[in-house]
């Protein structure tokens, strides 16, 4: 019987208080990283910022 270990990392960025983050398209609090998917990919906006986002995009329907 072979019995191997992996490994697996687990990356996790947290907006700070009163932020949000963002890539564009998605939004949350915390967002845990794809394969493919880095830091660098997501900035952090103000609640009031992702507010007016969601309003637009409600105002658009």
């Amino acid at each position: 019987m072979v019995h191997d270990t992996v490994t697996i990392n687990i990356n996790k960025i947290t907006a700070d208080e009163g932020m949000v983050l963002t890539n564009g398209e998605a939004f949350s609090k915390e967002v845990f990283l794809g394969k493919n998917d880095k830091p660098e990919n997501w900035v952090e906006i103000t609640e009031a910022e992702y507010e007016e986002i969601l309003k637009e995009r409600e105002a658009g329907l």
